[in-house]
C-alpha cells in the first residue's frame, strides 16, 4: 500500500497506467475507491492515472485538525512533488473539483487541462454552510428525504446513499469504511474549517485560463456553481449527463469516461507560466 509523506501526514495514493499524467481527486466522504470499477480500467491504456485519498479518507492519516483548502491543496500539490509529477490533467468530482479549481488558480503552469464532475463551490453558493449539504441535496432530488435529527448523521447518509443506488452494505470492509467515516466528522475539525475557509474565490476563478470540461448530472443539486462556473470561468465547454445526479461518475461510468477521453485526448493546451516552472514551486503560502 504505497503511502507519501507529504505536508505532514501520509497520504495514500495509487498509480498506474501509461501516458499523460492524469490524477483523479474524489469528494468528501469518499475515498479513492470511488474510480476503481468502471473509470479507472477505461483510462490506463491511455493514461498514467495517479489516484490518492483526501487527508481523513481512506487509508489516509486522519489529524484532528488541518481540512481547509489550504491544507488539502497543500497536501496534493507535495503529492506531485513527490511523484515527479510536473504537469497533469486534474480530474475532481464534488469537493475534488474544488480542489482541482483553487490548484489551477494557484499553479496553472503545472495543469494540463481540468475536468470538473458535479461539483458544488461554496463561494458560489454561500448557503453552503457545511460539507455534507451538497450530499443530503443529493439525497433529496433521488426522492430521499433526511430527517432534521440525521442531516449530519454520516451513517445514514451513506446507507441511504446505497438505496438509492439499489445495493446493500456488505462485509466487513465496509462496517470498517463507514466507522472510519464516522470518526472523521465526530473526532476532527473537518466540518468547522470547511464552514469557515472557501479558500477558492469567484475572482479566482476568474483568472484560470486553463482549459476546463464541466461534467453534471441533468439532476444535479449543484446546478448554481455549474452555472456561475459556466458564467465565469474563461476557457470552459460543458456536458450534461441525462439522468445524473450527484454520483453519476458510478451510475453512469461508461457515458462519463466517453466525456473524459473526447477532452483531454483533443491537442494539449501549450499553456505556461513563468511563475511556475516546476515541482516545488506552487500551492499556498
Amino acid at each position: 500500500m504505497p503511502k507519501a509523506f507529504v505536508n505532514g501526514i501520509n497520504i495514500h495514493y495509487v498509480q498506474t497506467g501509461n501516458g499523460p499524467d492524469l490524477v483523479l481527486i474524489h469528494g468528501i466522504a469518499s475515498n479513492l475507491g470511488q474510480w476503481q470499477l468502471g473509470i479507472l480500467p477505461a483510462l490506463v491504456d491511455d493514461f498514467r492515472v495517479t489516484m490518492y485519498d483526501l487527508r481523513g479518507h481512506g487509508y489516509s492519516d486522519m489529524p484532528p485538525t488541518g481540512y481547509t483548502p489550504d491544507h488539502m491543496v497543500a497536501d496534493f500539490s507535495g503529492l506531485m512533488d513527490y511523484l515527479g509529477i510536473e504537469r497533469a490533467s486534474i480530474l475532481g468530482h464534488s469537493y475534488g473539483g474544488v480542489m482541482a479549481l483553487y490548484y489551477a488558480a494557484l499553479c496553472p503552469g503545472r495543469v494540463d487541462r481540468l475536468i470538473i464532475a458535479d461539483t458544488g463551490v461554496p463561494a458560489l453558493e454561500p448557503k453552503r454552510d457545511a460539507p455534507l449539504a451538497g450530499w443530503r441535496e443529493a439525497l433529496r432530488r433521488g426522492g430521499i428525504e433526511v430527517p432534521d435529527e440525521k442531516a449530519d448523521d454520516v451513517v445514514y447518509l451513506i446507507e441511504q446513499t446505497l438505496r438509492l443506488r439499489g445495493r446493500r452494505w456488505r462485509g466487513m470492509g465496509v462496517r470498517r469504511a463507514i466507522a472510519r467515516l464516522s470518526r472523521l466528522f465526530d473526532t476532527t475539525s473537518i466540518g468547522k474549517e470547511y464552514r469557515e475557509n472557501p479558500g477558492l474565490t469567484l475572482e479566482m476563478i476568474r483568472q484560470i485560463q486553463t482549459s476546463a470540461l464541466l461534467v453534471y448530472g441533468d439532476r444535479s443539486p449543484n446546478m448554481a456553481s455549474f452555472q456561475s462556473l459556466r458564467e465565469h470561468l474563461p476557457n470552459c465547454t460543458t456536458a450534461i449527463i441525462p439522468d445524473g445526479g450527484h454520483f453519476y461518475p458510478l451510475e453512469h461510468a461508461e457515458t462519463f469516461v466517453r466525456h473524459i477521453k473526447g477532452f483531454l485526448q483533443e491537442q494539449s493546451s501549450d499553456l505556461k507560466d513563468p511563475r511556475c516552472p516546476g515541482p516545488g514551486r506552487c500551492g499556498p503560502s
